[in-house]
């Protein structure tokens, strides 16, 4: 394992600002950037059979199945830009698949050396959801937020300009029911990785700027590769 290793996994609920944390994280440590919602998302864009399954559970505020995620890591974790460590947003969901991961990293000398725990209000995450916005051109598919990250010009993309919509999986009933499977599956993380102690718990509820320095901070104190 290589001195300055960093294996860092983000979760948290729905809209907590997962990703944006894990892009800036991603440029400021020179880690690569996995997102299994990206690459999910890319299947469902180009109607692959996996893309359809995956489909129907998203549509019902489910997660895709363990088997579909991990194969799509593992498609992933062993390409060469990976072997100084990674920022990990959408996987793991459940202790499942962390469990998963764990075996996975063990058998390449490596681990997960922080679990960032990104927490915030069902009120903060139910507005912040309401208000994201992603460009329609599949080509782009820059994302934007009504309080966050908005566009230049209102409804359209500041990239291609292109209009401006929702995800196919942003609508208030589907919302609702994905904080509540992220209840039963993925908030039971906290414990699993406070048993090896890496788990961190950061506020989502401040600005971006506000929550990545808060992680930069807690980043500094942990020894990357122990």
């Amino acid at each position: 394992m290589q001195r300055d290793y960093q294996g860092i996994v983000l979760f948290g609920p729905p809209g907590v600002g997962k990703g944006a944390q894990a892009s800036i994280l991603s440029g400021a440590r020179g880690l690569v950037h996995l997102s299994t919602g990206d690459l999910i998302r890319e299947e469902i864009r180009q109607d692959t059979e996996l893309g359809r399954r995956v489909k129907r559970a998203v549509d019902r505020g489910r997660f895709a199945d363990d088997e579909t995620v991990l194969s799509i890591v593992m498609g992933q974790i062993d390409r060469p830009e990976y072997q100084d460590g990674f920022v990990m947003d959408g996987f793991p969901r459940n202790v499942p698949q962390a469990e998963m991961l764990d075996r996975i990293l063990a058998d390449r000398g490596r681990r997960v050396t922080c679990a960032l725990f990104i927490t915030a209000s069902d009120e903060v995450v139910l507005r912040r959801l309401a208000g994201r916005r992603v460009c329609t051109n599949p080509d782009c598919r820059t994302t934007y937020h009504e309080e966050f990250k908005r566009s230049r010009t209102p409804g359209y993309c500041d990239i291609c300009g292109s209009t401006l919509g929702r995800r196919h999986d942003d609508d208030p009933d589907t919302h609702r029911e994905r904080l509540e499977t992220y209840r039963l599956q993925t908030a039971p993380l906290a414990a699993y990785y406070k048993l090896s102690g890496v788990v961190r718990r950061v506020s989502g509820e401040h600005s971006i700027e506000g929550v990545a320095a808060e992680i930069d901070r807690i980043l500094n104190e942990v020894p990357a590769g122990q």
